[in-house]
């Protein structure tokens, strides 16, 4: 018994997963998304995170409130230090 392989819709299965942007469903990953919010930088510190927003400093327990807190605020944060 032998085993007879199509070339072709195995050719088009690898095409279509490494060029998505040929496939009208994956418009949206082909150009990027504007997203104007600002960045803001959290770092690690001894006592949990940290980051400057608008000249003041803000101090998190944990990742999860700096996450929290960057909902809130609107803002994209950029987690330095970890």
């Amino acid at each position: 018994m032998t085993l007879k392989t199509d070339w072709t819709a195995v050719r088009k299965r690898i095409e279509n997963a490494l060029h998505p942007t040929k496939l009208h469903t994956a418009r949206r990953f082909a150009q990027p998304e504007d997203d104007d919010r600002e960045w803001v930088i959290l770092y690690r510190t001894a006592a949990g995170f940290c980051c400057l927003y608008k000249s003041l400093p803000v101090e998190f327990e944990d990742m999860l409130d700096a996450q929290m807190w960057a909902e809130e605020m609107d803002v994209r944060p950029y987690f330095m230090g970890l």
